[in-house]
């Protein structure tokens, strides 16, 4: 017979720290198993864990665990389950899951297992037979002998778990209840079968009934959902926990029946840092339990984690016919499910929080205003005892993710819009875009680089003479891509005008009127119905209060804009457009001004500073005619 080095398949059993009990869970694993492999009826069987401690001399905490004892009334170790015992990495049981290695994970957490076992064999129904033996680092299989007993007696097997070594034992729970709330989580599936054994934990001389706790706190709100992750069928269980104990909400991922690596859900859901809290007073934690085929076929042997896909790895078909599904897959898709089933009470703690961010951004961070529309898109990713440090980095987070995604749509507006022939389908697009993004939109497209190439191909067509036509385009055209005709600063969107075409500087203006009729000017009096294209007063213009107090500011400047027709060559002296802007001038200059309460500015008018920008080609005649009026133009002193 081959022999096993135990002390050496023990040294490279893996046990985390963090999974102190996993050795009783395979004991009680395989108490379930014997029982019903013995075919117990509900009511007769039963599975008895009792807790022993070390002594200690502090009455007020639980001592420390010293060992486990699991007693159940199973089919016990006959001839076939104990040379499964006895043969490593042993597929006895590898239908349910077993991977022939749980015995090992006893004494990497204990120092020796007691076992007796009683049970019964085929082919000898008349006699019972009882194995005694203890299971160590120097067990031998011939210690482990059968020998007959009277049959007046039941079968089962009794295996204590004896000596808790270090690390494992400071990390075991104290607590009883504690003890019970973690049996019950780990085999919650079992629990949940109509045929369960009676499962009780004796400790301090009083008895636990694990099937209580989890009738009363498990059974009574458990839900399960069926999903798919790729060509892999999954469900997805769900408890609500209100044992008092329990803080945590967790994702479990199991394999055939029994938990094995959990995910803590606030990493995933910042709405479930802390237990919830319902209308009526009480609380509970949310605990879900993902289950499949796809898990029970990639659990690792010592049944610690299983082997998923590299997060970053190419999906390809697996040996089992799925694709290679990572764990962040299955873990996304319950996640959405548990937002779902927990939408009610997240919606109060949601509600609770958008009012403490609210009142953050009023009283102390006011850049954020333009995100409270969204804010329901987003409150759900600050933890409900957020602090106001915290409330600032998630909302800067939010302003930055949302600028990204800005200058990704605008980036994908400007590609399409290179297609576009005519440029107020664009402006519709812009439009639309502004009206979607509000602020934000209108900062991270208005700073594209990009935009303006696309203004600027624009403004070449629209100076171009179309093809087949003996003439340019009107001046309007021109007039209508660098500021729309009708149109003031005060009902103009931003971004609908293009004054950088023409200046910087033009864009910041205190008001602006396109094609007016001098004599409907606000703020000023001019009989007159001549029509500047662009009048401007500048942003350097202010109406208020001079420097002494008192005293009313003079007009400090006006822009006028003049476009003129694409490659027009017939200006003369009488009829150029520096002459017409000469004559605008004049009439402007005329007027009487008003402040913004409608009292008359004092009379300094023939002193505005006045700026002329004429938007022209350069033909020949206009070439003689600057020629001509350049000398005298200084004696206008415009």
């Amino acid at each position: 017979m081959l022999r096993t080095n135990i002390r050496n398949l023990v040294r490279q059993t893996q046990l985390p720290k963090w999974k102190p009990i996993l050795p009783l869970f395979e004991a009680v694993m395989n108490s379930f198993q014997a029982i019903r492999d013995a075919k117990r009826t509900q009511g007769a069987a039963r599975i008895r864990i009792v807790v022993e401690r070390e002594t200690t001399l502090l009455p007020e905490e639980p001592a420390p665990v010293r060992s486990f004892t699991i007693i159940d009334n199973g089919i016990g170790l006959n001839d076939l389950n104990m040379d499964s015992f006895n043969e490593s990495y042993s597929e006895h049981k590898l239908s349910l899951g077993g991977k022939g290695l749980g015995r090992f994970t006893w004494l990497k957490a204990f120092v020796r297992v007691e076992i007796e076992s009683t049970f019964a064999e085929a082919d000898a129904k008349d006699h019972l037979f009882h194995r005694s033996f203890i299971f160590d680092e120097n067990y031998e299989p011939d210690d482990a002998r059968p020998v007959p007993i009277a049959a007046d007696t039941t079968t089962g097997t009794t295996i204590k778990l004896s000596s808790f070594r270090e690390p494992y034992q400071g990390a075991c729970p104290k607590a009883t209840d504690q003890i019970v709330q973690r049996i019950v989580e780990h085999f919650l599936l079992i629990f949940l079968e109509p045929n369960c054994p009676d499962v009780i934990v004796e400790d301090f001389g009083l008895v636990n009934s694990v099937n209580e706790v989890f009738e009363r706190d498990f059974r009574a709100l458990a839900t399960a959902v069926p999903f798919r992750v790729g060509l892999a069928d999954f469900t997805l269980t769900g408890f609500r926990l209100s044992t008092p104990r329990v803080s945590k909400h967790k994702l479990v991922y199991a394999a055939n029946q029994r938990g094995v690596v959990s995910d803590k859900l606030e990493d995933f859901i910042p709405n479930l840092s802390g237990r919830i809290y319902q209308p009526h007073g009480s609380s509970f934690v949310y605990l879900g339990i993902v289950q499949g085929a796809y898990l029970t076929q990639r659990v690792n042997a010592a049944r610690t984690d299983f082997d998923f896909g590299a997060e970053d790895a190419e999906d390809e078909l697996s040996l089992f016919g799925n694709e290679d599904i990572k764990r962040a897959d299955i873990r996304n898709e319950c996640v959405r499910l548990i937002q779902q089933e927990l939408a009610e009470p997240m919606k109060t703690i949601n509600d609770v929080k958008e009012e403490r961010v609210q009142a953050y951004v009023q009283a102390e961070a006011p850049q954020y205003k333009i995100l409270m529309k969204y804010s329901r898109e987003f409150i759900g990713k600050i933890p409900p005892e957020a602090s106001k440090p915290e409330i600032e980095a998630a909302l800067h987070h939010e302003l930055y993710q949302r600028e990204a995604k800005m200058r990704q749509e605008s980036g994908r507006i400007i590609k399409e819009a290179e297609k576009i022939s005519d440029y107020d389908e664009y402006k519709k697009r812009f439009a639309e875009f502004m009206e979607d993004y509000n602020e934000i939109g209108a900062s991270a497209l208005a700073q594209y680089v990009a935009h303006r190439r696309i203004i600027l191909d624009f403004l070449e067509r629209a100076i171009s003479r179309p093809e087949g036509a003996d003439k340019f385009p009107l001046e309007s055209v021109v007039h209508q891509l660098i500021y729309p005709m009708k149109h003031t600063s005060d009902d103009l969107p931003y971004p609908d005008q293009n004054l950088w075409m023409i200046d910087e500087r033009l864009t910041y203006h205190s008001f602006i009127s396109s094609d007016p009729t001098l004599s409907t000017l606000d703020r000023v009096e001019i009989d007159s119905q001549r029509r500047p294209d662009l009048f401007i007063f500048d942003q350097r213009m202010v109406y208020g209060e001079g420097e002494k107090a008192g005293l009313e500011s003079p007009v400090t400047s006006v822009t006028l804009v003049e476009f003129k027709r694409p490659m027009r060559n017939d200006y003369t002296l009488a009829d150029n457009p520096v002459n017409q802007c000469f004559d605008l001038i004049r009439l402007i200059r005329s007027g009487k001004f008003t402040n913004q309460r409608g009292r008359p500015i004092p009379a300094v008018n023939d002193r505005i500073p006045a700026y002329c920008y004429i938007v022209a080609d350069i033909t020949p005649t206009l070439k003689d005619i600057l020629e001509t009026i350049d000398a005298y133009a200084i004696i206008f002193r415009i």
